[in-house]
Formats: C-alpha cells, structure tokens, sequence
C-alpha cells in the first residue's frame, strides 16, 4: 500500500535541515520526500497533515533535543517511523505537543 502524505513541513535533520512538503510512503519504507508528488503515485491514498510538523523516531523513540548528530534523518529508504507535532521545531522549538505517531507508515492508536 502506497500512502501520500501532504500540507506538512516534514523536517529532515539533514546537514542543510531541509525541510520538505511531501512523503510518500510505500509499504514500511520511505518511497520519496520531495516538493510535489510525482505522477506515479498519483493514484495513492492521500493523508492531508493539516499544515502541522513532520519528524523521524529513531527505535520508536521521540527526539526533541534537535541536536543534529543525535537525531536520525528523514530519507528514503528508511523506516517510515515518524511523528506528527503541533509545529516547525526548527522554528518554534519550544512546547512541543506530538499529535500522532506512525511505525512502519501506520497510525499507532
């Protein structure tokens, strides 16, 4: 199953801390991150994040120090593990609130 997830600011922690605007998620694994969805998933299921924050869980585990070396970074081919929250940490670092949480691209309840 193949799931796009849209209108989110999905933080890397890469080097460059790029921050994108699309994940795709293909089974457990992280298929694309990018700027627009590519026109082979287009007829993919769509989950719409509702303008909140997008970060990775490293062992299921939430990392809200930001320090670059000990966060994991959100690419391709990864496990799509990751956390929804309230807002850019990369902006607003403070009084982080996680709205929903994702192991293997599915909605943990």
């Amino acid at each position: 199953m193949t799931t796009v997830f849209t209108n989110a600011d999905f933080i890397s922690f890469n080097e460059e801390n790029i921050t994108y605007s699309v994940m795709v998620v293909t089974g457990k694994d992280i298929a694309y991150v990018g700027y627009s969805v590519p026109d082979c998933y287009a007829d993919a299921k769509v989950v719409d994040l509702g303008g909140k924050a997008v970060i990775p869980l490293e062992n299921d585990k939430l990392c809200l120090t930001c320090h670059h070396a000990e966060c994991k970074v959100l690419a391709e081919g990864q496990k799509a593990d990751f956390a929804v929250i309230d807002k850019n940490i990369l902006k607003e670092p403070d009084g982080v609130q996680v709205l929903e949480v994702y192991i293997h691209g599915k909605k943990k309840d």
